[in-house]
């Protein structure tokens, strides 16, 4: 089911990587929490208020919005608003949603490094990516679990991720047009 879902995703995700591509200034990383603020808090309220499959009863996600929060605030960055409430497409798919989130937790280890080399940590202005990268036990977890739903619809679970990775890259898009407005 996972190599299904990379493969199904592999250019959304793709996509989502080159435009969020590195950071190497304070710069680029405020436009990048800009970006992740816009995706994460929205996906996040949604996902509060959802049940999810009984193969996930003794499981979280893991969610970094509070961590977040604290980066904006350490940053003096505004908490995004939210102009686009996450929707999610029709179908029993939030495996896919939960497939993107988790995932997300592989990728951090390689920001954490970037964040700090510009001066940020697990204790200022990073929070969020650090959280990930120390809950990679979490996508495990997580991985052994989507195996096991009963009744996986392996099309909803696609059309969730790739919706979860557009609503990222559009969050991302909006991030950047946002700064060059300022400038």
């Amino acid at each position: 089911r996972r190599n299904a879902l990379k493969e199904a995703t592999a250019s959304a995700h793709e996509a989502l990587d080159t435009l969020v591509g590195s950071f190497a200034t304070v710069a680029d990383y405020r436009r990048y929490l800009a970006g992740m603020a816009a995706f994460r808090l929205p996906v996040e309220h949604w996902l509060s208020g959802t049940r999810l499959p009984s193969a996930f009863q003794d499981w979280q996600p893991g969610l970094v919005r509070d961590e977040l929060k604290a980066d904006l605030a350490d940053l003096d960055a505004p908490e995004p608003t939210m102009n686009r409430p996450f929707t999610p497409p029709e179908g029993d798919g939030v495996v896919g949603l939960l497939y993107v989130l988790e995932g997300s937790s592989l990728g951090a280890r390689v920001l954490a490094k970037r964040a700090e080399a510009i001066g940020f940590s697990a204790d200022f202005g990073a929070r969020h990516i650090f959280s990930q990268a120390r809950n990679f036990s979490n996508w495990r977890a997580f991985s052994e679990r989507m195996e096991n739903v009963r009744g996986y619809d392996d099309r909803a679970a696609a059309r969730w991720a790739n919706t979860a990775f557009d609503y990222a890259r559009n969050a991302f898009e909006s991030a950047l047009n946002a700064d060059r407005t300022v400038r």
